[in-house]
């Protein structure tokens, strides 16, 4: 009969996670731009074209301020 190895059950505390970072301009898109593009795109394709055209302006604004954050490239913590 083979000798089995003995076994240890004092287990060692797992290290905590990692923190995770992400853009804040993919917050921002996630955010604010996406739901905008699916209303803009909702309106046309009702036909919707006078409240289409003030969700431009809007989108238009907000890409702007996304570039922004995108060359400032700050990193917020998530979770």
């Amino acid at each position: 009969m083979a000798k089995h190895k003995a076994y240890n059950k004092e287990k060692k505390p797992n290290n905590p996670p990692k923190p995770r970072y992400t853009n804040q301009a993919n917050l921002f898109h996630r955010d604010v731009i996406a739901p905008l593009e699916r209303r803009y795109r909702q309106c046309l394709q009702a036909r919707e074209y006078e409240s289409a055209r003030a969700l431009l302006r809007e989108l238009e604004t907000a890409r702007r301020e996304h570039r922004i954050l995108i060359h400032r490239n700050e990193r917020v913590k998530i979770n």
